[in-house]
């Protein structure tokens, strides 16, 4: 869970820096000027920082999905008997 709250500021420092530098596009110091460079350069950060985000928030939901199945299938495992409670305790303990 610390590692969104992670993901979300990093996001907000994105896109705070987007309208910081905003000005440091093709109108910011003149046409072909100081800013473009720097606006092509923002722009890419901008995209890196966006397609690194939506790749990170996709593996986290992966890994908290498989997590919170492979428990749930340990528990009927259980319950059903098929493993003892020992077996249980140990597989639990390498779940977490």
């Amino acid at each position: 869970m610390e590692e969104n709250k992670n993901v979300w500021v990093w996001a907000f420092a994105a896109v705070a820096l987007l309208f910081l530098f905003g000005g440091f596009g093709m109108g910011g110091y003149g046409m072909m000027g100081f800013g473009m460079g720097f606006g092509f350069i923002f722009m890419l950060l901008f995209w890196g920082f966006i397609i690194w985000l939506i790749v990170t928030l996709i593996n986290a939901s992966q890994s908290n999905k498989h997590g919170s199945d492979s428990l749930t299938i340990l528990k009927r495992r259980y319950a059903s008997g098929e493993i003892s409670k020992k077996q249980y305790e140990e597989m639990k303990k390498e779940l977490k």
